[in-house]
């Protein structure tokens, strides 16, 4: 008498059964040893998360940055419509206020230079090179 006698329900489902039924089917199915994969595995996606975090983070850094830039902007008084594509300089009065020129910090007597700025396609302000960037 054979150790496992075959059913109908085997017949019908043969993908469940843990050992092969034909000449062609692996010998037995053997457990995955789940906690060496895991070990094995565990590294990588946790520094996957850990990139896509630190990465978010400088995201959210750069959007806080370009934030208090154009309010920075957006707040000093000026004179004129700006024009996309120029670049402005912001200074600051003795008197606290802020204002953007078209002047560069070389021909300025006035105020301390704050930084270079160009308004974008967005009309959003943008840092240029030679900006001390004192946000």
């Amino acid at each position: 008498m054979p150790l496992y006698e075959e059913t109908m329900e085997d017949k019908k489902n043969p993908n469940a059964l843990t050992y092969g039924i034909s000449p062609s089917a692996p010998a037995s199915i053997k457990p995955v040893e789940v906690d060496k994969w895991i070990g094995k595995v565990e590294p990588t996606f946790k520094h996957y998360y850990e990139e896509r975090y630190n990465d978010l983070v400088r995201q959210y850094e750069q959007l806080v940055h370009d934030y208090e830039i154009n309010k920075m902007c957006y707040e000093a008084s000026l004179g004129f419509e700006p024009i996309m594509g120029q670049v402005y300089h912001l200074y600051r009065k003795r008197d606290g206020t802020t204002f953007l020129s078209m002047v560069e910090p070389q021909y300025a007597f006035w105020g301390e230079h704050l930084g270079s700025y160009r308004l974008n396609a967005q009309y959003a302000w943008e840092q240029t090179g030679d900006s001390h960037g004192n946000v």
